[in-house]
């Protein structure tokens, strides 16, 4: 009695050099069409709203933590230092936009306007007048928006 022989089956990995290409091709897609923005100076969980008005993304943005500290961009500093390092801030940004620069404020959602209101009296008095406060929008989830 004759029994049929082995099928030969094909051990190499052959077929999957197809599904490797493509699998790398897609990385490099989305890393190249992906934004990588960088982090916060402090961790700023902002107050949501309901308003839907994008933020042009150019501008200087003041954080405001929960224990008041404060930070322009990624400069740590004081109420007292603020409006000359902010002034140098707008100077660059203005000569790099073409424009004077918006100010945001990204200030944690546990903040009362009276915490508040020592950092807008300095802005005030500085003459700056073109203030955003930055928000949550509360059907989204990714971009900060003003109010």
């Amino acid at each position: 009695m004759k029994f049929p022989g082995r099928v030969h089956r094909d051990t190499s990995d052959n077929h999957l050099i197809p599904l490797i290409n493509v699998v790398f091709l897609m990385l490099i897609f989305f890393m190249v069409i992906g934004q990588i923005a960088p982090s916060d100076r402090f961790q700023v969980t902002a107050p949501t709203s309901r308003s839907q008005q994008p933020i042009d993304g150019n501008g200087i943005t003041i954080f405001v933590t929960q224990n008041g500290s404060l930070a322009v961009d990624e400069t740590e500093v004081t109420l007292e230092t603020l409006i000359p390092t902010l002034l140098v801030s707008l100077d660059a940004a203005g000569r790099q936009q073409g424009d004077a620069a918006e100010i945001h404020i990204k200030a944690d959602a546990v903040l009362t306007m009276g915490q508040l209101t020592p950092l807008l009296e300095r802005l005030r008095d500085s003459g700056k007048s073109k203030v955003r406060l930055m928000t949550w929008s509360a059907g989204l989830t990714h971009n900060p928006e003003p109010l």
